[in-house]
């Protein structure tokens, strides 16, 4: 069984969660890791009041897959950390019905989940410093 880790010193500090983001921009998996942690119960929220079940599963993942690629896009002064995340969450569920669009998981040859899960238990290997 999953254990569900509630952090709402974050949640009430925008800008801890924004140190955490620009942590996870430089590669840090442990501050990705506790981004997850903090936002993963609004990310969910908000994916099933679209879909259900393994569906809004593979968006909420993919939702944090997205931002651990695209964070240092977003690490600016005054960012609302949660309000973007959440904003990719609710983009990708309204594109699941969508067949101009070419994003969400059911698109993919791999598994969301299974990448988000390895990508927050493995934390001793960094993403490339030439990623753009």
């Amino acid at each position: 069984m999953d254990t569900v880790v509630f952090l709402p010193e974050y949640r009430r500090e925008p800008a801890r969660l924004l140190r955490l983001l620009r942590r996870a921009a430089a590669a840090d998996r442990d501050a990705f890791t506790r981004l997850y942690q903090a936002l993963a119960p609004d990310v969910d929220a908000a994916v099933h009041v679209t879909l259900g079940g393994e569906r809004a599963d593979e968006v909420a993942a993919a939702t944090f897959l997205e931002a651990w690629q695209s964070a240092d896009l977003h690490t600016a002064p005054g960012t609302d950390v949660a309000g973007w995340i959440i904003g990719i969450a609710a983009r990708r569920a309204g594109e699941q019905d969508d067949p101009r669009v070419r994003s969400h998981p059911s698109q993919h040859t791999y598994s969301p989940g299974e990448t988000l899960a390895g990508l927050l238990q493995r934390r001793d290997t960094r993403r490339s410093p030439f990623r753009r």
